[in-house]
């Protein structure tokens, strides 16, 4: 088994008696034992007990020389083609070479230990572990961490081993890149089971809120609740409290969202996906929350019309894409559509009307329509809304924007303002005012 050690400066002893005690605590006791108790340092420990052909060392030229002399007096033997050229470190504190180097020699599908007694010792250890856990390629290939912990100054040291927290690590860092913008990390499988089943649920979360899978997604807020509870059982968890708390908080959020109606509904989720970045999927829903709206306001125009629509979703021909698109289209456009929800076809089949009868039947609902939209105050306004929201839906969608970044989100910006006035405050469709 490989292991790559992160080199010191303890300078070499000569006697025996005057070099520190070792040994393992009782997990890795039970594991490996220690051919002998004294050594200088990790370095001459390691490669007794795990052979010089299988440690991997990297080194400043101060812990290489003070090495050198360190191995000679311990075993007497000139050790000067055992450090690679290829693992030399500028400084201590080059921490991204120093994980390259490890992403180097660990590339192949061998499990491996890291001894971390000498190394990042500028930053806390679970800081260490975070930046292992985001930056080495195969961390499930990590058999131990070990860590020589100072029982007694430079007399005595207890190795243990920090594998343990690694997990903890991931998934620290898995909750803060889900927090920050819904994606989930690729890290190794958990070996705890409620911390891969939490993975899971979040990955399938992500899947579904970026494809605009809202029906899906609900059905994921208590399963997701669930598993946070179980976790927050763990007492190791300290680490990460604060991410889950955030997360299920905002999952709280979005469970009370989606009790509320469609139209907000989806003005509220396109809020939160605007603000973790993602303006296509917050522009997208904003402009089927138009269209829920738009249904919403042509249903309560008059009963005839809310009958119309009735029959409608209880059709063979319902959809409810073209329930909103063309109930948008024709608050939007008014007496320019030929026809609302049902074509003359389909309306002589629903009702077994003559095809005189049904033109009729359509003409008389459209009418009513469009006369109670012409006599709303600002229906011109709302429609030139209608046009900019869509415009820009269809920009962004084909890749047809020229604008900078920054003016596409202050349009957008500008777009959620004028929903609130128009869907929400004013409730501007509303024949009741």
């Amino acid at each position: 088994m490989k292991v790559v050690t992160i080199l010191g400066i303890g300078r070499a002893k000569e006697k025996f008696e005057d070099r520190p005690i070792y040994r393992y605590d009782d997990k890795l006791g039970s594991f490996y034992s220690l051919k002998k108790q004294r050594y200088t340092n990790m370095l001459p420990l390691l490669i007794d007990n795990f052979g010089e052909q299988n440690i991997m060392s990297i080194f400043t030229k101060d812990a290489k020389d003070t090495n050198i002399e360190v191995l000679k007096k311990e075993f007497d033997i000139e050790y000067c083609e055992f450090f690679k050229d290829e693992n030399f470190i500028d400084g201590d504190k080059d921490f991204y070479k120093i994980l390259r180097i490890i992403n180097d020699v660990t590339s192949d599908n061998e499990e491996y230990i890291i001894d971390l007694t000498h190394g990042f010792r500028h930053i806390p250890i679970l800081a260490t572990i975070s930046l292992i856990s985001q930056s080495l390629n195969n961390t499930d290939k990590i058999k131990h961490i070990f860590f020589a912990k100072e029982i007694k100054f430079q007399e005595d040291y207890e190795i243990i081993d920090l594998k343990e927290y690694l997990e903890l690590a991931n998934m620290s860092y898995m909750l803060e890149t889900f927090d920050k913008n819904y994606t989930v990390s690729f890290v190794a499988a958990f070996k705890n089971e409620d911390f891969e089943n939490l993975r899971g649920e979040l990955t399938k979360f992500s899947n579904d809120i970026l494809a605009n899978s809202l029906k899906a997604l609900e059905n994921r807020f208590d399963i997701v609740l669930q598993y946070i509870e179980n976790i927050k059982k763990n007492e190791q968890i300290f680490t990460f409290k604060a991410s889950l708390d955030k997360i299920k908080e905002h999952i709280e959020d979005l469970k009370r969202i989606s009790r509320k109606k469609d139209f907000q509904k989806l003005y509220e989720i396109a809020k939160v996906l605007n603000k973790k970045g993602y303006l296509l999927n917050a522009i997208t829903l904003l402009f089927e929350g138009i269209g829920y709206y738009c249904v919403r306001g042509l249903e309560n125009f008059d009963p005839k019309v809310e009958a119309y629509v009735k029959e409608f979703k209880n059709s063979k021909f319902f959809d409810s894409y073209d329930l909103t698109n063309q109930s948008r289209n024709l608050v939007k456009i008014g007496r320019k559509m030929k026809s609302y929800l049902f074509g003359t076809e389909k309306a002589q089949t629903h009702f077994g009307l003559s095809e005189k009868k049904a033109k009729e039947h359509l003409c008389d609902i459209k009418n009513l329509i469009c006369d109670k939209l012409e006599r709303i105050p600002n229906i011109e306004n709302f429609r030139n809304f209608i046009f900019d929201a869509e415009g820009l839906r269809n920009n962004l969608a084909h890749g047809n924007s020229s604008d900078e970044i920054e003016n596409t989100k202050l349009k957008f910006k500008q777009l959620l303002d004028e929903y609130k006035k128009f869907c929400i405050d004013d409730d501007i469709l509303d024949s009741n005012k």
